[in-house]
């Protein structure tokens, strides 16, 4: 009830003034909502606060809130200038951007946090942050499923730095559709490591299957991820402010430690250089930074997954990001 009630005020307000955008105001509304919602149910410093605190010497202080997203807000510890002023964040992506744990005990603070963070640690300003990765998502789900959101975009719109990493799955996914054609299986296969090293054992019994298997990702559909990346970069353009900047970060090899063939990891290398070409070739094009991750340290910074990045692997990523940030 107290929903509606707040709807219907909203509306009222713009009637009223005549001037403001009905869509931007719902949305505000039910952004402030759920900010209210987590502040009475918060009770104590949340994790990623504390990890902030830790990596900043307890100078950042802020509420973290989990509903949709993950989201936080916070403020330096010095001076009034804080309260003037504020670094507004949107990360968009993947489970790497999300900062996935594949061990439930360990939490991962994510690079789009760290960076944030930083940031308005050594401006002296207040932060807001709003992450919408999901794990599992690949390009055209974010742009169906995550970009339409009335939440996302009210976000986008507000956001100072936009934050997105995406490609990995639509990789990953195309490895796990071929692996099930090449064995003629009607397995689905939850995940690219178990689509792989289910080929691996069906490559010892029959070695040519290799040959198939990278001839079948030889012919991978680039067309489609460029597709799906210029679509999803208008749609941020069409949205973000004038002066928010944007930066996306390259694909690195998310099966380097799977111990794959010789000629087929060489052949998936030689994927992802090409969908890493696509990224940077239409960064001029989109207004957008890249923060290339390819050539990294990540790789061996990953978890016992062999996939995502441990939390020295988001590090190294955060800091590429602050690194095309600070060059701005």
């Amino acid at each position: 009830m107290k929903k509606y009630i707040k709807i219907v005020a909203a509306l009222l307000l713009v009637a009223s003034l005549g001037t403001m955008d009905t869509l931007t105001v719902l949305a505000e509304t039910e952004e402030k909502q759920q900010t209210t919602e987590s502040e009475n149910t918060a009770s104590s410093e949340s994790a990623t606060q504390a990890a902030g605190n830790a990596a900043t010497g307890g100078k950042i202080t802020g509420t973290t809130t989990t509903a949709a997203e993950d989201s936080s807000s916070g403020t330096t510890a010095d001076g009034d200038g804080a309260l003037q002023h504020q670094v507004y964040c949107t990360v968009l992506g993947d489970s790497i951007a999300k900062g996935y744990s594949g061990d439930k005990s360990v939490w991962i603070e994510n690079y789009g946090s760290l960076v944030t963070k930083k940031i308005a640690y050594e401006s002296g300003y207040r932060y807001n942050y709003r992450n919408f990765a999901k794990n599992g998502l690949a390009s055209k789900e974010l742009n169906e499923n995550i970009l339409t959101k009335k939440r996302v975009q009210f976000s986008l719109a507000k956001s100072d730095l936009i934050l997105i990493t995406i490609g990995s799955n639509d990789l990953l996914d195309e490895c796990k559709n071929v692996v099930q054609d090449l064995l003629n299986t009607d397995t689905k296969f939850k995940s690219a490591d178990e689509a792989l090293k289910s080929l691996k054992s069906s490559v010892k019994k029959n070695p040519l299957l290799v040959l198939s298997a990278i001839d079948a990702l030889s012919n991978w559909d680039y067309q489609s991820f460029e597709t799906q990346w210029k679509k999803m970069m208008k749609t941020v353009n069409s949205i973000k402010k004038e002066d928010a900047q944007i930066i996306v970060t390259t694909i690195y090899n998310p099966v380097a430690d799977m111990k794959l063939p010789a000629t087929m990891n060489q052949v998936v290398e030689g994927i992802i250089e090409n969908m890493n070409s696509i990224i940077i070739k239409n960064a001029d094009k989109y207004g957008y930074e890249v923060a290339d991750v390819f050539d990294s340290a990540i790789s061996a910074h990953v978890q016992k997954d062999g996939l995502h990045p441990d939390q020295q692997g988001q590090q190294i990523i955060a800091d590429l990001v602050d690194e095309k940030w600070q060059n701005e």
